[in-house]
């Protein structure tokens, strides 16, 4: 009978640690699950405070940029020393900034929205043509571009007549693209992607821009038309434009850089003839219409939803009709 107790109590003391090592299985998840969620939320969180930082940062950016050229009408990005002022200039020069907001660190660059390939129906056949017209682009490269040109023709024009590799709205029925094409003007860049080959011509940047290609403003906001900026061209596009060497493509890169990052003037790097050369393509007086996209600096890396936006400069009084109309506003 005593034997029998025990066992009983054997079975009833087994069953009663199975029941606490399940318990703290259970436990343990729950606490996992909520410590990961914890970390989820708050950078879901951070990430939602950081639009509503940035936004505030960015109306404060637009009366710094105001306030600079206010003071210093006549200067041009690329060619004004900052090391002779006590206080940061503000200009569509590319260079990177550091704004503190309310405490919060967040870092800036400027550019001219004028800026990129003219993509619009009177302008992008000369933009293709002079891709194909390298002499280092291949039969690949000429017949993507051929296909570019037919899709954007067929893409813009009103009528139904397909060139040889065009398409017109049966073929985007089929792709299940309706009501596409346009057959009329462009209303906004991102058009171009639907565009089949366009981004293999023109891929976006590491932000998922079409920054090589200019913006379409919308109506009543600004006139972006005009020979592009220097300071905010990729590599492809000073190569086509200016008609350069490896060398000196990899010279000039380098030149920017260092403007970038460390404000050294290009006419203290790069020879007269480099600087001819890039004058001549592109243009460095400012248009008065700019492109600012904002991001954590590299010393505060934190989450951060980044903020580009363009927009028609104002007088430090402010826009005539207390109005800002922005070209473009997006969060990546």
């Amino acid at each position: 009978m005593k034997a029998v107790r025990i066992r009983r109590h054997n079975a009833a003391l087994i069953s009663v640690l199975c029941l606490i090592f399940t318990a703290g299985i259970l436990l343990a998840g729950t606490l996992a699950l909520s410590q990961k969620g914890t970390f989820s939320v708050a950078a879901h969180v951070e990430l939602q405070r950081s639009m509503f930082v940035a936004e505030g940062a960015a109306n404060r950016i637009q009366y710094l940029l105001a306030a600079d050229r206010n003071l210093h009408p006549d200067d041009k990005p690329g060619q004004v020393d900052y090391t002779g002022y006590e206080y940061d200039r503000f200009m569509a020069d590319s260079v990177a900034h550091e704004l503190d907001y309310y405490g919060e660190k967040i870092g800036f660059t400027v550019n001219d929205a004028v800026s990129g390939w003219d993509m619009s129906s009177g302008n992008y056949e000369k933009v293709l043509n002079m891709i194909s017209g390298q002499d280092d682009a291949g039969d690949d490269v000429i017949d993507l571009v051929n296909q570019v040109s037919h899709r954007l023709g067929d893409y813009l024009d009103a009528d139904e007549n397909i060139r040889e590799y065009g398409q017109e709205s049966g073929g985007y029925e089929d792709l299940e693209q309706k009501p596409l094409p346009r057959n009329g003007a462009m209303q906004y860049r991102e058009e171009l992607l639907y565009i089949e080959g366009f981004g293999e011509l023109f891929p976006p940047d590491e932000n998922g821009r079409l920054s090589s290609i200019r913006l379409i403003p919308p109506a009543n906001t600004s006139n972006l038309s005009g020979t592009a900026a220097l300071f905010s061209a990729d590599r492809n596009t000073i190569r086509l434009q200016c008609d350069l060497s490896e060398n000196e493509l990899d010279t000039v890169m380098d030149a920017l850089d260092r403007w970038r990052k460390d404000k050294e003037l290009l006419s203290d790097i790069l020879d007269e003839e480099l600087l001819n050369k890039l004058n001549s393509g592109f243009s460095t007086v400012e248009s008065g219409a700019y492109t600012v996209i904002l991001y954590p600096p590299q010393s505060e890396l934190r989450p951060f939803r980044k903020l580009v936006f363009s927009y028609s400069g104002f007088e430090v009084d402010g826009p005539a009709d207390r109005m800002v109309r922005y070209m473009e506003w997006n969060y990546l």
